[in-house]
């Protein structure tokens, strides 16, 4: 298994990387087979292609996008989860959501597992 240092720095460099808009950075945290269900409810993406196509799709539909930590990563066990907020602009519009992430990491370190708990009908926008 990995360890909690390794763990919270694969969290560091999904934030980072989205925030740069480096989808190779954020890819490379997911196992090949990785699964993420994002939001929670939606169809799952499952496996690299599918993975970089939704973020690539993620990070098209904004002018600018932007993690940010809003608290300590928590890690247990395989798992680790995070408080964050995505901070957008479409336009003039900006909107900010509060996220909770939790990920699934493989015994390498890599991610096999992420669900993304967050709502547009919590989303502020202005």
């Amino acid at each position: 298994m990995s360890d909690a240092a390794t763990r919270k720095a694969a969290v560091e460099q999904y934030v980072a990387a989205h925030t740069a808009g480096d989808i190779d950075g954020i890819v490379s945290i997911f196992a090949p087979d990785a699964r993420v269900e994002d939001p929670v409810g939606s169809d799952p993406h499952v496996g690299t292609d599918a993975l970089r196509a939704f973020f690539v799709g993620t990070h098209q539909l904004a002018d600018s996008f932007e993690l940010v930590l809003t608290g300590p990563v928590r890690v247990v066990a395989d798992h680790a989860a995070f408080p964050m907020q995505v901070r957008t602009k479409v336009g003039d519009m900006s909107i900010e959501i509060d996220i909770i992430d939790v990920f699934t990491f493989d015994d390498t370190g890599r991610v096999v597992d992420m669900k993304a708990y967050w709502s547009m009908e919590d989303a502020r926008i202005s």
